[in-house]
């Protein structure tokens, strides 16, 4: 889907930030092309949910594999040993679906999660947030984004949607007031801030809150939670719905596993494990950006800026915070299926330039199907290691090269394999064939040897 996501959004390969209402010369500027080595068109793609939300639809529709039902409320739920039964309020009438397993993808008050009463605490942030778009027919339309003016009660931002239409995001301290009305006066103000003096038409305004929740267990039984019905953290860098859908490559190939006869407990325990634990981690990180950036009196946001400008400045803590924002970061921790004692266990597979045997390139990830992939870097004499199930792809002479020595390095030499998840994450890496179909086996949920 990456290319229709890329074609309806605007994706930032360099992203500088641009003070106040005229600057051209950035505050901060962030650029995405130092990770080409380990993935492909890095960078931010700005884009509105609305629209990501009606791409992924339509996928989903096209692939045969679902049946989407809009009017469809769930009322009643009944977990059991062997599955799950879902009462659903179609309108004109309720049924009763009967599923070997339900999530609940159904936001921060989830039904589901209220169902098997799976608690949801956190905290409210004392700010006020105001989301708006408007649009603008001058030259301001041209000014680079996004736009940020960091003002005495607050901090007001901006960024292009598509030509003449803006959104506007303001935050400032206060009591958070959901759904309270929204003067036109002050969007044309906040706009003014970030885009300067001049006709603005307001599209719509809202107010929202910041909230930091996260459930104690995305688990109970044969019923799982994922996205906003599992946790919820503020929208500072933009990482809240990426998180939910790195919660769906997660569970998607764990659900198909335990379908298939795979361990249930092992399988479903380490999504619970391995999610809340990642998810945990850009939770606290944002919600102290929150905290400094958002929260504290101007001098010290301004202070906060200048260490970011400083950091961005020396090229391990730039790399760092590059890998952080575009979220190729997160490492999955030790759980049911993952070792923490194998090397590379948990680490995000690269995706590294490759050359083929003509000399052709492509990128890794062009060569690992939607399935587990066992990545053999061999010497000429090596002979190709198969698993039932498994797709191998060899590294090294007969097979791609990898310039950048990034898998070698993975796997700390330069023959053995290294084990993709379907997840697009590392379960180890070995120099030695001894074990290795049981090794494949227990990381992907199996009890026999495939």
């Amino acid at each position: 889907m990456a290319g229709e996501l890329h074609a309806a959004g605007a994706l930032k390969r360099t992203m500088p930030i641009h003070p106040g209402p005229t600057s051209h010369r950035p505050l901060l500027s962030f650029d995405f092309t130092e990770l080409d080595q380990e993935a492909d068109r890095a960078g931010v793609l700005f884009l509105e949910q609305g629209e990501t939300e009606r791409l992924l639809l339509a996928a989903v529709r096209d692939s045969g594999w679902c049946d989407v039902r809009f009017g469809t409320e769930a009322v009643a739920l009944d977990a059991r040993p062997d599955g799950v039964q879902l009462t659903v309020d179609e309108g004109a009438a309720t049924r009763t679906l009967t599923a070997a397993f339900v999530v609940g993808c159904d936001g921060t008050g989830s039904f589901v999660r209220d169902a098997v009463e799976i608690p949801f605490p956190g905290v409210t942030f004392p700010l006020r947030p105001t989301l708006a778009d408007v649009r603008i027919d001058d030259d301001r339309d041209a000014l680079p984004w996004p736009r940020l003016h960091n003002g005495r009660r607050g901090i007001t931002g901006a960024q292009r949607l598509r030509p003449g239409h803006w959104r506007i995001i303001r935050v400032e301290s206060g009591a958070p007031v959901p759904g309270e009305p929204v003067p036109g006066s002050e969007v044309r103000a906040r706009a003014a801030e970030v885009l300067g003096d001049g006709p603005v038409e307001v599209v719509w305004a809202s107010r929202f809150q910041f909230q930091r929740r996260a459930s104690p267990r995305f688990r109970s039984g044969r019923v799982l939670l994922a996205g906003d019905a599992a946790h919820a953290f503020p929208p500072a860098n933009g990482q809240g719905m990426n998180a939910g859908i790195q919660d769906a490559h997660n569970l998607a190939w764990k659900l198909a596993n335990a379908v298939r006869g795979g361990d249930l407990d092992g399988l479903l325990d380490s999504y619970e494990v391995e999610r809340r634990a990642m998810v945990g981690r850009v939770s606290r990180h944002v919600s102290l950006l929150t905290r400094i950036g958002l929260q504290a009196p101007r001098p010290v946001r301004a202070a906060v800026f200048q260490l970011m400008r400083l950091g961005l400045a020396v090229p391990a803590s730039r790399r760092e915070r590059l890998r952080n924002l575009a979220m190729i970061d997160l490492r999955v921790p030790a759980s049911p299926l993952l070792d923490g004692a194998e090397r590379a266990a948990g680490v995000r597979l690269p995706n590294p330039v490759l050359r083929s045997p003509t000399g052709a390139t492509t990128r890794l990830y062009d060569l690992v199907d939607a399935g587990p992939c066992l990545l053999q870097l061999a010497g000429a004499t090596e002979r190709a290691v198969r698993v039932p199930g498994v797709t191998t792809v060899r590294i090294g002479p007969g097979g791609h090269r990898d310039p950048s020595g990034s898998l070698a390095r993975l796997l700390g030499g330069d023959t053995g394999w290294l084990l993709v998840r379907p997840d697009l994450h590392l379960a180890w890496a070995r120099t030695g064939a001894a074990g290795l179909r049981a090794a494949v086996a227990r990381a992907l949920g199996y009890r026999a040897t495939l």
